[in-house]
């Protein structure tokens, strides 16, 4: 049996700019990090005893003789593509609810193929790993994503990322100080809102007519690199919270498909409960709110804001991880 750890993602700055509609004309760049909360997938080879030759388990359990059959396409057409010749039982399980704005879909692709990988005893790296889920995701399945969640998912920490005009990539990991992280994260508030969505359906009303909307996303763009400079140099981090509260009024003129009325009402609790600023994570349209505070006010927020779950987050690092697999236990392990 192989288990894979991947984390969530959570995308400061940048977000759309990662799309190759975009960044194949005019660049992109995103600021983003990993957090404490992850998804679990194990694969194993199933034994022949049973009349099925998979067995797969997420919110629903699968059981079918031809891996064609399968409904969940992730897993269909990693099977196809890294394991076509293998009955596997596979099992997912996650920390955070799925189509929620944290990157989950990617996570989860990350690690189906990083398992599947593994039980062919075929090590791979981090980056190798996001390109072979980008692959899956957009090449394979045609969906509507960006390249940024599979990278973050896979390689792990706080970093820009930068995407070239020949759809190439490159990252930078943002080095801080163990008080830098730690003021950081005490800015953080992570909520609930309890409403599903599709992200590829929501990045739809991005891509609409994406060339009319150059200006707004140049604007986005600017971000990214302001938020880069304060956390390269360990500079103050209101400014970060300012900067969430100009993009997301941005992003709601870029999308109107990333906003409700009902989330429109959770940011405005959220700023009145104290919060400098903060967004709708990921495409949009549900999901998680994060939200940034000021230093020192994260209990007087969470005592007045009534709006959702609240999510307590750390930065993570490290990316996609093999977390067992019986040929790296020694005897002591095994008994």
């Amino acid at each position: 049996m192989i288990i894979t750890r991947t984390p969530y993602r959570i995308s400061l700055f940048g977000g759309g700019s990662d799309h190759p509609a975009w960044f194949k004309e005019h660049g992109g760049k995103v600021i983003s990090f990993t957090i404490d909360k992850y998804c679990y997938l194990t694969a194993r080879i199933l034994p022949p005893f049973f009349e099925h030759n998979y067995r797969i388990a997420y919110s629903i359990v699968e059981m079918v003789k031809n891996f064609n059959d399968i409904r969940h396409p992730v897993i269909r057409e990693s099977i196809r593509k890294y394991a076509p010749n293998s009955m596997l039982e596979i099992h997912h399980h996650g920390d955070l609810p799925a189509r929620s704005g944290v990157g989950s879909s990617s996570a989860f692709t990350v690690g189906v193929i990083h398992a599947l990988l593994e039980l062919q005893n075929q090590p791979v790296t981090s980056r190798v790993l996001a390109d072979l889920s980008i692959e899956m995701e957009q090449e394979i399945l045609k969906e509507n994503v960006g390249w940024q969640d599979q990278i973050a998912c896979a390689v792990g920490g706080l970093n820009y990322l930068e995407f070239t005009k020949d759809r190439t990539w490159k990252k930078e990991a943002l080095e801080t100080s163990k008080d830098y992280r730690n003021a950081l994260e005490s800015r953080l508030v992570l909520v609930y809102t309890g409403i599903s969505r599709n992200s590829s359906d929501v990045s739809l009303g991005l891509l609409r007519n994406l060339p009319t909307k150059i200006f707004e996303m140049n604007e986005l763009m600017s971000f990214v690199d302001i938020c880069h400079e304060h956390l390269k140099k360990n500079l103050n981090l209101d400014i970060i919270g300012e900067l969430l509260d100009e993009s997301w009024k941005l992003k709601k003129l870029i999308n109107d498909q990333s906003t409700t009325p009902e989330l429109d009402q959770v940011y405005s609790e959220g700023k009145k409960a104290g919060a400098i600023g903060g967004k709708v994570i990921g495409a949009g349209g549900g999901g998680f709110f994060l939200f940034w505070l000021r230093e020192g006010k994260a209990e007087e927020f969470k005592e007045r804001f009534t709006k959702g779950t609240l999510v307590p987050v750390r930065l993570s690092f490290g990316g996609s991880k093999v977390v067992y697999n019986p040929k790296y236990m020694n005897s002591q392990d095994s008994l």
